[in-house]
């Protein structure tokens, strides 16, 4: 599952309530009601995720993402803090230790045998 689930889900409930055409286009930090409209929202689609984490998410979100917020924005940062990013990277987490290097480490330049 990516990103794309929670943006391609009904948010006509959402948009009601907002109060303008413009305004349902955009997400606001400051609203609770929002914040916890989007956690149901995610949370509801992936359940193991907890609601602290996904609230650490939008939390993250809002301070990285500047007002005013497009929803679409908004929520494909919060999907790439929990890990749901196009990469499947893990939400901008470095990939795991490749082991030791190199089978053939490298020779000093005095030990080298060039043009031999």
């Amino acid at each position: 599952m990516s990103k794309e689930t929670i943006l391609n889900e009904d948010w006509a409930d959402y948009d009601d309530r907002k109060k303008k055409e413009h305004d349902k286009h955009f997400f606001s930090c400051e609203e609770e009601w929002e914040v916890d409209y989007l956690v149901k929202k995610i949370h509801g689609k992936f359940p193991s995720i907890s609601t602290d984490k996904i609230r650490t998410a939008i939390k993250l979100c809002c301070n990285s993402v500047p007002a005013p917020r497009s929803r679409k924005t908004f929520v494909e940062c919060v999907m790439n803090r929990l890990g749901f990013g196009d990469d499947h990277s893990g939400g901008g987490n470095p990939p795991p230790n490749p082991g030791p290097g190199p089978q053939n480490p490298p020779t000093a330049p005095s030990d080298r045998k060039v043009g031999l």
